[in-house]
């Protein structure tokens, strides 16, 4: 439900606010600055060279860099948009008012106009660079700028709008940092991965060129406003902590029946759509990124360590993302291979595992379009590529299970801040650095759902077994690992969860 409020001007022109407003110019002027001199820096490093993969990974980690100080250094006075799409997605949500977030538009694009004139007077005169779309047609580049701006806010609402977000809030400036790079590594060649009408607007302006700026725009507050209601409808809304749920059937987990119905309790369906988004920002960035690397790579040349670099960026930040943003409603699989270790040790039930599993099948498939399948090199075998797959999956889910591990409390009974936030991290960082040692093997899925995704639309299933047994057999040998290695202490409670449908089954 839209939730917008037109507010009055005795608020909006608060001393608050006002300080707020200024925020807000000088965070989107810095930003801006970095992320459009990134890009003024390498045309003068390649003299006016084409886009090609390492340009591509570094203007994308310096957008990524530059959001998260902004971010960081504005959010204490005006919760840091830097992004009319974002103030846009606030307001449909009731986190600003009508009012209030006009005059946030106008301080964001009043920095970014700034920004770019003092780039154009700095850099004696270089031509300032402006996003358009490139290979697509414009309402193609809408629908991408739809889909990576909500990405965007929906990571915002996650980290930082979300009233039960606990110690996640406090790396919200690196989760919102993190999704732009990844977007940009996925979307960049095609419509500049803008997310931000500001941080197109201000280009536009010094440049005087406002061909198609209305495309950056309409995709990023359409984007804005849908995480917005999605968000603040299904996740802030109808919220209840698993732990306030009934838990009178706790005694008759070992039922069949009792599991078939929590797996379809209000709080478990949210789980099953939190982890269909999850995993679908996940392989969107992680296939997008694999496209943007051909896409930028010279005709008749193989891609090059550069593009296997960038592929690896944008899945440790998409995926650090993808986990943070559904840690507190799903567990933040966000992959099959996931699920399965967790059912193993007794902390998803199976019934609530197949609906995970198809929740996010379901996501992988609808995040590609036209994409490249995940392939094994023409020197290894099936075999060799699932024995890769399953070590670089292991070394993924017990990551997952270290660094989450649902029986780290502290004395007050909560998960201390490097079982979540750090956790996140930990698990994106993991799968970029195997990606970066096995993507010229086997692709480096670790994740049944990231390989199932592209079979499904491209019509090419060749070799998806070894994307399946690899990683089942490697995150369950991680399981196990994980439960030798770390015993619940002598009269430890059972396990419990934070992932939809609680109820344990022995496996």
């Amino acid at each position: 439900m839209v939730k917008l409020a037109f507010g009055s001007f005795g608020d909006s022109f608060s001393a608050s606010s006002l300080k707020a407003y200024v925020a807000e110019f000088i965070a989107t002027l810095l930003f801006v600055f970095a992320g459009v001199g990134s890009a003024i820096a390498y045309s003068q490093l390649t003299k006016g060279g084409a886009l090609d993969p390492a340009g591509l990974v570094a203007i994308a980690i310096a957008h990524a860099f530059a959001l998260f100080v902004g971010v960081s250094m504005a959010a204490n006075i005006s919760g840091g948009h830097l992004n009319p799409a974002v103030t846009f997605g606030l307001a449909v949500g009731g986190h600003i008012t009508i009012l209030t977030g006009i005059f946030y538009w106008i301080a964001q694009l009043l920095g970014a106009s700034v920004a770019c004139l003092l780039l154009q007077f700095v850099t004696h005169g270089q031509a300032i660079p402006t996003h358009g779309v490139s290979g697509i047609s414009e309402i193609e580049g809408v629908v991408m700028e739809i889909v990576i701006t909500f990405a965007l806010v929906y990571t915002v609402y996650a980290t930082a709008a979300d009233p039960k977000k606990g110690s996640l809030g406090t790396i919200a400036p690196i989760a919102i940092g993190f999704i732009v790079g990844a977007n940009i590594l996925a979307a960049g060649p095609f419509s500049g991965g803008s997310m931000n009408p500001a941080r197109s607007f201000g280009p536009a302006v010094a440049a005087g060129n406002f061909a198609g700026n209305w495309v950056y725009w309409v995709g990023p507050l359409i984007g804005g406003g849908l995480a917005g209601l999605v968000y603040g409808d299904v996740f802030i809304a109808s919220y209840q902590p698993v732990g306030q749920q009934e838990t009178s059937s706790a005694m008759a987990s070992s039922n069949l029946l009792v599991n078939l119905k929590r797996s379809v309790s209000p709080a478990s369906l949210r789980a099953y759509f939190a982890e269909f988004i999850s995993t679908f920002l996940f392989v969107f960035t992680a296939v997008g990124s694999a496209i943007s690397a051909r896409m930028v790579t010279p005709d008749g040349m193989s891609p090059d360590a550069a593009s296997l670099v960038a592929t690896a960026v944008a899945q440790a930040f998409g995926l650090f993302a993808a986990v943070l943003i559904s840690a507190d409603v799903s567990g933040g699989h966000a992959n099959p291979a996931v699920t399965f270790a967790f059912a193993i040790g007794g902390y998803i039930g199976v019934p609530g595992a197949i609906f995970y599993w198809a929740s996010q099948m379901l996501g992988s498939v609808f995040a590609c379009l036209a994409v490249p399948t995940t392939r094994i090199t023409v020197l290894m075998t099936g075999f060799g590529g699932a024995i890769i797959e399953g070590v670089l999956t292991f070394m993924l889910v017990y990551t997952v299970h270290v660094a989450g591990d649902l029986r780290a409390v502290g004395t007050n009974g909560k998960r201390g801040f490097a079982a979540t936030a750090l956790g996140a991290l930990a698990v994106g960082l993991v799968a970029g650095a195997c990606v970066l040692s096995a993507g010229s093997l086997t692709g480096a899925s670790m994740n049944p759902a990231r390989s199932f995704g592209p079979a499904v639309v491209s019509g090419s299933y060749k070799n998806q077994a070894v994307y399946w047994a690899g990683p089942m057999i490697g995150a369950a040998v991680a399981a196990l690992a994980h439960q030798i290695l770390m015993p619940p202490p002598p009269g430890a409670p059972e396990p419990s969860s934070r992932h939809g449908n609680v109820e344990t089954v022995v496996v």
